[in-house]
């Protein structure tokens, strides 16, 4: 244990000389590291929040997706049947409605019917016999679009793609 220093008021502040102050000042070197990587942390979380916010967006879309596509069975289903015409229109209006809502968000339909099939947008859940070649690797009909949101696709359509086999006799 220390002795305590007679005759010294502990609570006067200590005479420092000046370049004795000097040397706990962090230099000019370092603070501008300092606001570097502080600028770098801040950028790193922007990011990290734009992805994550972005990723959001997308899960939210592929959640309503199905209830788009529900909403176009109903629209089929009621006009094959016949049911009542003001019923039908009123369930398409809301269907536009839906789609105009997801379309300003960006979200864009992929449509594909009579266009060559491309796995890396179409999912094919049945191939058919076609009678011409030309129809030989071409989507024939589209069960479901797919769905693109900004560049990324969220969803490939699912399609019946033709196979033409040649009869040789």
């Amino acid at each position: 244990m220390q002795e305590p220093l007679v005759g010294v008021d502990p609570t006067a502040e200590a005479e420092v000389a000046p370049s004795d102050a000097r040397a706990d000042e962090p230099d000019r070197g370092s603070l501008a590291r300092a606001l570097r990587d502080l600028e770098a942390a801040k950028a790193r979380v922007e990011r990290g929040a734009a992805a994550s916010a972005q990723e959001m967006r997308e899960k939210l879309v592929l959640d309503l997706l199905p209830v788009l596509d529900n909403l176009d069975r109903t629209i089929n289903a009621a006009a094959h049947s016949g049911d009542a015409p003001a019923v039908i229109e009123g369930v398409r209006l809301v269907r536009n409605q839906f789609l105009g809502v997801l379309v300003r968000f960006g979200v864009e339909r992929v449509d594909c019917k009579h266009q060559r099939f491309d796995p890396r947008l179409h999912e094919a859940i049945s191939i058919v016999p076609v009678s011409h070649p030309s129809a030989h690797n071409v989507v024939v009909d589209q069960l479901e679009p797919g769905y693109r949101f900004g560049d990324k696709l969220l969803r490939p359509a699912k399609v019946i793609v033709g196979r033409h086999t040649p009869h040789y006799h």
